[in-house]
Order: C-alpha cells, then structure tokens, then sequence
C-alpha cells in the first residue's frame, strides 16, 4: 500500500466520522453502505451476539446482508456454530474472517456455515467486536475480495465504531420530559392562565393567597421559568395545561 492510499483511506474515515453526527440513520447507513462498497464489502450486518435469550433478528441494528443469506441463516440456527461471531466474543481486536479459529474436521457445522457464505458472495470478509456494559455486538462486513490492506482495516474499524454508535444513540427512545409539576402547582396555573390573580384563585381554592404564590414560585423553579407569566406559557407548552 502506498502512502497516497493510506492517506486516502484516513480522509474518507475522517469524512465519514465528521459528518456522522449531523445524519439520520437512512442517511448514516447510505453512506456506511457506499464507503465500505468502495473497499470491496458489498454486505455487512451490525448486531448484537446472539444468545439463549435473544436471536438475530431482534438484535440487528442494521442488516446489509443478501436477503435469501439472512433468512437462511437464521431459519438454520447459523449463529450457534459460526465461527465468526464466536471469536468476536472472546476478543476485542477486528478480524479477518479466515482469522476465525475452527477445525473443518472437528468442527464441521461451522465450516458449513462458511461454505454457504461464500454461495452468497461473502468469500472474505472482517469483523469489528464491540463489547459495552449492556451487552457485546459485532460488526461483519464482507465480499468475493475486499481490501483487506492494513489502512482500509483501519478505515472501516473506525467508521464502523462511529456508525455504530450513532445508531445506537438513534434508536434509544428520546427522554420525555417528566411531569414534576404537582397537581396543586398545575391547577393554579390553569387558573392563572386564565388571567386569575393570586387572591382570586386562592378564593377559589379555599387557600391562602400567601400559599398560591408559594406554588406559583415553585412551579416557576420546576419550569425554568422567569416568572408566573413564563411559567405558564411554559406549562400550556410542555401540554402540562390548556386553556
């Protein structure tokens, strides 16, 4: 490899890396799909490692395998004897397929699931292990004869643990923001919304005017809000009242 392609395997990583943040998951796994194409790859799947508990299908996060290789490979239970995913949970480092240590003699299933990946056009392929807190997941790529030199390696690793990531963050729901508003605080801003001053609505709610402003402070604080009139434009917002 010469040191204009290494250098032009660090720029399209770095590209890809810059920009990851600013796409939505279509737009991320387009451009994974067609910066891997470019080495070779032509399908790949990030998922977790399946276990007991849980199977392939529920545990993609994103699936660039051939259809027919995908459906075979789960309705034949592939992931129980594939040397590929076996390795990756014992090891942190990316791999070449081939790397993958298993007996053909001894170990005929998982040369079988080998065998049929390359029907499929998966001849070589490489594999980047993830292991975090909740879990471990893999990222497998693969193709009839992809670049496998050292830089375009380091290239994938790179874009494949920021692509990873970024769908994981994608996919997690959005925090919702949590009613902490009383029921006492959110009534008085419904009447304050109203136009009720602080004397009215405690003649109303049989309390004391001193503990309405008491409330109107706290849901103020709880809202980040200036005031009583931000307070409750905030709460008619948030849907926490309505007019």
């Amino acid at each position: 490899m010469i040191v204009g392609e290494d250098q032009l395997w660090g720029k399209r990583a770095l590209e890809f890396v810059d920009a990851v943040e600013r796409l939505d998951a279509p737009a991320l796994i387009s451009r994974f799909e067609s910066l891997i194409a470019s080495c070779g790859f032509t399908a790949y799947i990030m998922a977790g490692l399946p276990s007991r508990n849980a199977k392939l299908p529920e545990l993609t996060l994103a699936n660039g395998w051939p259809r027919d290789w995908f459906d075979l490979y789960v309705s034949e239970n592939f992931s129980a004897v594939d040397p590929v995913p076996r390795h990756g949970a014992t090891t942190v480092h990316p791999f070449v397929w081939s790397e993958a240590p298993y007996d053909r003699d001894r170990d005929p299933a998982a040369h079988r699931v080998m065998t049929r990946a390359a029907e499929f056009g998966l001849v070589e392929g490489y594999c980047i292990p993830l292991h975090y807190d909740d879990g471990s997941a893999a990222i497998s790529m693969a193709g009839k004869d992809p670049d496998l030199s050292p830089a375009a390696r380091g290239a994938m690793q790179l874009v494949s643990i920021y692509a990873h990531s970024r769908l994981r963050a994608l996919g997690r729901p959005k925090p919702t923001r949590r009613n902490r508003l009383t029921a006492r605080e959110c009534e008085i801003l419904q009447w304050a919304a109203q136009g009720k001053t602080a004397w009215e609505i405690s003649m109303i709610l049989c309390i004391t005017e001193r503990t309405v402003k008491f409330h109107l402070i706290e849901a103020a604080r709880k809202l980040d809000a200036a005031n009583r009139t931000a307070a409750v434009a905030k709460a008619l917002t948030l849907g926490l009242i309505r007019l």
